[in-house]
């Protein structure tokens, strides 16, 4: 499709054009996922000590922005972290993560359910908003004095644009508050909290492989470039230009392609570049 200089873009009715955004701005903006654990941890993966009741509690977390960490290596354990990972327990990670709701920091508590005996596996699906991109997700090891599995931090919209498919090989941590070396050990906190760490080269993991995978796809219907604006999705069109013209006419973040903060010609510029060169 050949598209007019800027001045020469066709002019729509203002009720067409909020129409028009108005549905797409809502698609795009947020995504539906399907959410995969599958646990391959077992006597025969991690045959050295390994545990009657072999579990994992209810996956939780949250998505949220890049001005929070619910959780990282190297850092150390929150009490939400802490009794996550010590008991199972969510009901402090979860009060955590309304703190971050009340403070604009998180969207929401996402909780994906639990697998009663690994191996096994865990589905779920969760949407999310644009605003908070990032994902981060627990599930304590069980049993086990402070160790889970877990993601953080991640992009779930790189580049403006859903991920399709991300997949992730998970391995155990250590959340630096109990001192037990053994899935039995009595109950040994450590204070002061040591930082979180990966023990997948520790007793009793030590030369054995991940413990498995989570596994993030998209279910619902999202934009393939910064100008596919409207539906149908994965398709630059007619619909995607009159969607940026409304959208850049309300001076809409959708329409900051170069992402400045400012609606001019940049922006117009920007739009037919990566309008011109189509989906990927």
């Amino acid at each position: 499709m050949r598209i007019p200089p800027p001045h020469r873009l066709p002019i729509i009715s203002a009720f067409g054009l909020a129409a028009l955004f108005g549905a797409s701005a809502q698609a795009q903006d947020t995504a539906e996922y399907t959410f995969e654990f599958i646990a391959e941890w077992s006597q025969q993966t991690h045959p050295t000590s390994f545990p009657n009741n072999a579990h994992f509690s209810n996956v939780i977390g949250a998505n949220h922005t890049a001005d929070v960490q619910i959780w990282e290596p190297g850092g150390i354990a929150t009490p939400g972290i802490e009794r996550m990972a010590e008991t199972g327990s969510n009901s402090v990670l979860i009060n955590e993560i309304q703190a971050h709701i009340n403070n604009e920091l998180a969207e929401q508590v996402v909780s994906l359910g639990s697998i009663g005996s690994s191996p096994g596996t865990r589905t779920g699906d969760f949407t999310m908003h644009k605003d908070f991109p990032m994902m981060s997700l627990v599930s304590m090891i069980a049993p086990s004095p402070d160790w889970f599995v877990g993601v953080h931090g991640i992009d779930m919209r790189p580049d403006g644009v859903w991920a399709q498919d991300i997949v992730f090989d998970v391995y155990a941590y250590d959340s630096g508050t109990d001192s037990g070396i053994n899935y039995g050990s009595a109950n040994a906190d450590v204070t002061p909290h040591l930082p979180i760490t990966n023990i997948s080269d520790i007793f009793p993991f030590t030369g054995t492989p991940r413990i498995g995978t989570f596994r993030f796809t998209l279910i619902s219907d999202a934009a393939c470039s910064l100008a596919d604006l409207a539906e149908p999705y994965g398709d630059l069109n007619f619909f995607d230009v009159s969607a940026f013209l409304s959208a850049f006419s309300a001076q809409d973040a959708a329409a900051d392609i170069n992402n400045d903060g400012e609606f001019n010609f940049f922006d117009v510029s920007a739009f037919l570049t990566v309008f011109s060169a189509g989906c990927p």
